[in-house]
């Protein structure tokens, strides 16, 4: 079972500049559940929630739950992310 939170996904989406409705689009999702996700006021199918974890990370995304909720976004992987698919619209964030 895939647990992450709906702040991990709103950080997520952050980090990659992409808004909730890009993100739903991308998953073949409603906006409605991308926000159900988000608001944590629906429980969440594990279908869904699986093809927003892929979807997030096939764009560089990590997620982490040791001792706290983490999300980071490794720019490598947005990167060829980015080089393999030039319509979407990718993280414009480069590490410094």
């Amino acid at each position: 079972m895939i647990k992450i939170s709906g702040k991990q996904v709103v950080a997520a989406r952050g980090l990659l500049e992409m808004t909730r409705e890009e993100l739903a689009e991308a998953c073949g999702l409603s906006v409605n559940t991308i926000w159900g996700l988000e608001s944590s006021k629906r429980q969440a199918q594990q279908a869904t929630v699986r093809t927003v974890v892929r979807e997030l990370v096939a764009r560089g995304i990590e997620f982490s739950n040791g001792t706290g909720l983490g999300v980071r976004l490794d720019f490598k992987r947005a990167q060829e992310y980015a080089a393999s698919h030039p319509a979407q619209k990718a993280a414009t964030h480069t590490p410094e």
